[in-house]
């Protein structure tokens, strides 16, 4: 049966976690091929859902972070995936389970996606809308490809984004959700980590757009970025359960 309707076709299904109403999945996202460390997370998201209530919090992991994860020598979070895939194992699953054993609470699934992904899976879903709380200057990020660049001024570009609300393409939300080097308190951990959170909420509210759900064609295509791009641990049926909980939960339910 093609992928579209092994989905569809998914029976109910519960989730690990749902009887004890609490499912923890955590995102990580990734440069990928091209990027200088292609496996190091730039982003760590853990996601907990409350189904009995529709409650959805989002708490991002900075990825400086340091520590014994699973009982190896100290090392940067964001170093987990990368030096789990260096020895051909899951790194998704190989972070999931060290920041379990860290933070001791269950982490049953992983979502890991690179940054290709990220971008072409907005573009397909027409953008996305996002209230930019701050006007944020970054004169310091990374441009792809010029990492080696002999002229430190030719690695970087100028990002600018206006206070307010404001629909970005997929380059643009990365470069939002990335930017590491904004001018005054948008400069912060706390600031980038609120930024990420804010691009996934209206990733979210994007795919549920009616006008999106109508368009098999582009359902299709993201879900052709999303077995290009994707890796998790969760089956078809768990993706189909995930959906059918948070396609319900109001935007004021996310904290």
């Amino acid at each position: 049966m093609p992928f579209l309707g092994r989905f569809f076709a998914a029976a109910d299904h519960q989730l690990i976690g749902e009887s004890d109403d609490r499912i923890n999945i955590l995102l990580l996202g990734m440069g990928g091929d091209g990027h200088d460390g292609p496996y190091l997370t730039d982003t760590i998201i853990l996601v907990s859902i409350k189904p009995s209530t529709k409650q959805v919090v989002l708490f991002s992991i900075p990825r400086d972070l340091v520590g014994p994860w699973s009982g190896a020598n100290w090392q940067k979070v964001n170093a987990i995936n990368a030096n789990a895939e260096s020895r051909k194992e899951d790194g998704g699953a190989a972070t999931a389970q060290a920041l379990s054993e860290t933070f001791e609470v269950p982490i049953q699934y992983y979502f890991r996606v690179d940054f290709a992904g990220f971008v072409n899976i907005i573009n397909e879903i027409g953008g996305v809308k996002i209230d930019v709380a701050n006007t944020l200057d970054d004169y310091a990020y990374p441009i792809l490809g010029q990492e080696d660049n002999p002229n430190y001024y030719a690695r970087y570009e100028h990002l600018h984004f206006d206070k307010g609300l404001q629909t970005m393409d997929g380059d643009l939300a990365l470069k939002y959700a990335r930017s590491r080097h904004g001018l005054g308190a948008e400069g912060s951990d706390f600031a980038r980590s609120k930024r990420q959170e804010k691009v996934i909420a209206a990733v979210r509210d994007s795919l549920l757009n009616k006008e999106n759900l109508l368009r098999p064609g582009m359902i299709a295509r993201v879900i052709a970025q999303l077995a290009q791009h994707i890796s998790t641990n969760l089956s078809i049926s768990d993706g189909l359960s995930l959906w059918k909980i948070v396609k319900d939960v109001p935007r004021e339910k996310y904290c």
